[in-house]
């Protein structure tokens, strides 16, 4: 509805109160999802330079933009296992739904080798069965510094239930999370 919004009912300027903010939201939960604890923001900033040097000086529409998106996504971005991300334009782009996601629970025990395994259930809600996420998860080290631990795929109003492996880590963590850097835009929870 973009610009029709805007009118005397809504006090006028919702361009800039909804559509620049949720678009750079957008923008950050791309770079979110092709952050690699290795290489940081490098796959983001190769896209971005990709869809700047592929439109420069002409018009580019959201559909080129998805299309770039789609040449430089990352294997964990494959949410709906198409190599498209359709399912992400259509939820935050185009959609207005706003999930909420939470660690339900995490238990963290010693494993037989000495190293830390993780008992954990995240939950997405508040959403149609058509809405996809990839959830970022982070563990609070004993230490207190943040590790990113990698992300999980949620489809609907649905769970992620598993036994994880810490290997290395011998000390507990004190906590695990999801959307720590707010990585997705969801709701608080």
């Amino acid at each position: 509805m973009g610009y029709r919004n805007s009118n005397s009912r809504t006090g006028g300027g919702v361009t800039r109160r909804l559509i620049y903010p949720k678009g750079a939201y957008v923008l950050h939960m791309l770079r979110m999802m092709m952050r690699d604890p290795r290489t940081g923001d490098q796959h983001f900033k190769e896209m971005m330079r990709d869809f700047v040097d592929t439109h420069r000086g002409k018009p580019a529409t959201t559909e080129d933009f998805k299309a770039v998106v789609e040449k430089h996504m990352t294997p964990d971005m494959d949410a709906a296992g198409n190599r498209k991300m359709d399912w992400f334009f259509d939820d935050y782009v185009y959609g207005t739904q706003l999930p909420t996601q939470r660690v339900d629970y995490a238990n963290f025990d010693i494993g037989a080798d000495g190293d830390v395994v993780m008992s954990i259930k995240v939950s997405q809600s508040n959403v149609d069965d058509k809405f996809r996420m990839v959830v970022p998860i982070y563990l609070e080290t004993a230490e207190g510094k943040i590790a990113f631990l990698g992300r999980v795929r949620l489809a609907g109003n649905n769970s992620f239930e598993q036994k994880v492996p810490l290997r290395g880590l011998k000390v507990k963590p004190k906590r695990a999370m999801v959307n720590y850097y707010d990585d997705v835009l969801a709701a608080a929870n």
